[in-house]
């Protein structure tokens, strides 16, 4: 809302500008405005990854003494508590590990099974601070996915933008200095993503 007038209630949806319309006026007009498409776009993105992630699925940090086996086998356990796989999924997504290594960079592992046959596409996600061993490298980031064929098209655009998050170092030192609960996690892992 545009006023000439003192607001009754301080908002940052309203803005007070002059009777005679300045430059500086125009400026906090196009600042509010951004910051209201920016809110909204956090949100929208904010909404998209809840689709996959959830805070039951979600290990803040990992015991020092994992291996990937044990996460994925922790991780795969909160799936199926959520219904989303069965065990079956989980020795797969093991087999598939063993035969080779699916850390992505150098921070992000995403064991995930051959099959599609999740009842929907979910994420459960581990952080290991320090970092743990994965295959021939370290990773500070698991991210196990259950993929369901009927969301591989919807997914794609998520799973880009998470490798593309976890290959940037600063973006993940940030979220994992600060992603210590599932609402900063996903908190965190929006700001990086938007930049």
């Amino acid at each position: 809302m545009l006023t000439t007038i003192d607001p009754p209630v301080v908002s940052d949806r309203v803005v007070r500008i002059q009777p005679f319309l300045t430059e500086a006026d125009i400026e906090r007009v196009q600042a509010a405005a951004g910051r209201v498409r920016r809110g909204r776009r956090l949100a929208r993105l904010q909404g998209e990854l809840g689709r996959y992630f959830s805070p039951s699925a979600f290990i803040g940090r990992v015991a020092a003494d994992a291996t990937p086996e044990s996460v994925i086998r922790e991780l795969g356990a909160r799936l199926v508590a959520q219904g989303v796989i069965d065990d079956g999924y989980v020795e797969r997504t093991l087999e598939r590990e063993r035969l080779s290594s699916t850390a992505f960079t150098d921070a992000l592992a995403v064991p995930h099974a051959l099959g599609m046959t999740a009842t929907r596409t979910a994420i459960a996600v581990a952080i290991a601070e320090p970092s743990m061993a994965w295959g021939e490298g370290r990773v500070q980031v698991i991210a196990m996915v259950a993929f369901s064929e009927s969301d591989r098209e919807a997914f794609q655009t998520v799973f880009e933008q998470l490798v593309q998050v976890f290959s940037e170092r600063d973006s993940v030192q940030r979220i994992v200095r600060r992603g210590t609960d599932f609402g900063s996690f996903l908190d965190e892992l929006v700001a990086v993503i938007d930049g």
